[in-house]
């Protein structure tokens, strides 16, 4: 299925996509201190999100970290480098055996986070951190460090599963009815990730959700326009293919 601009922008606002249509390879980010979980349907579906390299290609989070010019060029060439790869992976429609295709790019995430977190001061990585769980949201507490982090059972891993799957079905669009106005996928996408917090802290115990309050740090205010800049603006997906074509999906 084939994702447009906009269509990342407001899934992402929800937290709803998976890695490859974060412009990733299929399976997504892997491994790291933020890495995002997989598991399918409800919150598992929303555990996508943008990895470090797609972070760091966004000036206002440049700002944020304090990242300095001799630390763009590496992790620009960092970037670079792993662009390259997964090209090699994936490109040219290449067949293959996909399970171990979508092994090695994980494998190649983890490689490419290991070498941009060596370049990053340890409050950089600290802060990069917070900001990616804020853009995930509580997708995010489908990742399994999140979770041993903020001690939840399989028994409320398993609500926030059902639970994101019932606000998923409820705000699904009856057939005529979805909207085609920019404006009103957005309203309706922010409007689903509200609804998804709110199930979500519900599962979650008080010690549980301040824990997670802490986790997030400092609220940081960005944009669908920052993540996805129009055309012309910097690319902010480090690992997006070349070409107008955008991310798909799979």
């Amino acid at each position: 299925m084939r994702v447009t601009r906009l269509a990342l922008a407001v899934l992402l606002t929800i937290g709803l996509t998976g890695g490859a249509a974060l412009a990733q390879p299929p399976g997504g980010p892997a491994g790291g201190r933020a890495g995002f979980g997989r598991a399918p349907g409800g919150f598992g579906f929303m555990g996508g999100g943008m990895g470090w390299a797609q972070l760091l290609q966004i000036e206002k989070v440049q700002k944020e970290i304090e990242l300095t010019d001799d630390q763009k060029a590496e992790v620009e060439k960092i970037v670079t480098a792993n662009r390259e790869k997964m090209r090699e992976l994936f490109g040219q429609g290449q067949g293959g055996d996909r399970r171990a295709n979508l092994e090695k790019a994980r494998e190649l995430q983890q490689e490419s986070q290991k070498k941009i977190e060596g370049v990053l001061l340890p409050h950089q990585v600290a802060r990069l951190n917070e900001i990616r769980l804020q853009v995930a949201g509580v997708g995010a507490l489908m990742d399994p460090d999140v979770r041993k982090e903020l001690g939840l059972s399989e028994e409320q891993v398993q609500k926030l599963r059902d639970v994101g799957r019932e606000v998923m079905q409820g705000m699904r669009p009856q057939d005529g009815e979805g909207p085609r106005d920019p404006g009103a996928l957005r309203g309706r996408m922010q409007e689903m990730r509200q609804k998804m917090e709110e199930a979500a802290m519900k599962v979650l115990t008080d010690e549980q959700k301040s824990k997670w309050e802490k986790m997030k740090g400092e609220k940081f205010e960005i944009s669908p326009e920052d993540l996805f800049p129009r055309r012309g603006g910097a690319a902010p997906a480090g690992d997006r293919p070349a070409g107008r074509r955008g991310a798909r999906d799979t």
